[in-house]
């Protein structure tokens, strides 16, 4: 069977990790990256064609071909998530990208996931659009989880908790059974979260104790940045 066409939106190191991801498993065939055209410095990236985002309609077929935004965390999901919702509305088609070794036992609910390898979801887990699961993350059963999320290697959700959308889990970080963390949080890498946590709020470590604090909505994605300009 023929693979569908798929353009990767981005040039930045996570649309190089996604490119080899895809050719390692042969899953799609990758036909050139896009990015807004102040940002384009050269014709070709990955030695494939490098296209304008205002022009990619001349480029691929709506109806047949595939679109992929390879971004990850930047102001906390919240520029992955603008783009997701610019070419939803113009009618174009996501591809889920999932690694062969991933197991998934529950429902991924929409498109532009990024399941990594040896990720588990288990059963009657609920998983929304544009989510990136890291390698070796383990999703519990029955849980519910919010669209455009980031889970950092080897996070940990226990079952029947609930993830917020637009929340950030970092490396190695545990969520109890049955916890709700709300929308757009911040659970710092190595964290063991066992209560509840409202919208808004950041659950880290700082010296050996465990810090939670709570910010306005307006506040909170300047909490997790790139440290550096990458260009996605």
């Amino acid at each position: 069977m023929e693979k569908k066409k798929i353009l990767i939106i981005g040039t930045s190191s996570t649309a190089i990790h996604v490119y080899k991801f895809i050719q390692e498993y042969n899953l799609f065939n990758v036909i050139g990256f896009a990015v807004d055209r102040e940002y384009i410095d050269c014709d070709y990236f990955l030695s494939l064609p490098v296209y304008p985002l205002d022009e990619i309609d001349k480029i691929i077929d709506k109806e047949n071909d595939l679109i992929f935004i390879a971004m990850l965390w930047n102001r906390l999901n919240s520029d992955r998530e603008s783009l997701y919702e610019r070419f939803n509305s113009q009618g174009y088609h996501f591809a889920n990208i999932i690694s062969p070794t991933a197991k998934i036992r529950g429902t991924l609910s929409g498109y532009n996931c990024w399941i990594h390898d040896y990720v588990i979801i288990q059963n009657d887990t609920i998983i929304g659009e544009n989510v990136a699961l890291m390698a070796f993350t383990l999703i519990g059963a029955q849980c519910k989880i919010g669209a455009h999320c980031f889970f950092g290697t080897k996070s940990t959700i226990g079952g029947e908790s609930v993830i917020g959308k637009q929340s950030f889990v970092g490396i190695n970080a545990t969520v109890f059974d049955g916890v709700k963390i709300g929308n757009k949080c911040i659970i710092g890498a190595c964290v063991a979260v066992k209560r509840n946590l409202r919208d808004y709020s950041i659950c880290k470590t700082a010296s050996d104790n465990t810090v939670v604090k709570q910010y306005r909505e307006d506040e909170i994605e300047s909490k997790l940045m790139f440290k550096k300009n990458v260009r996605e």
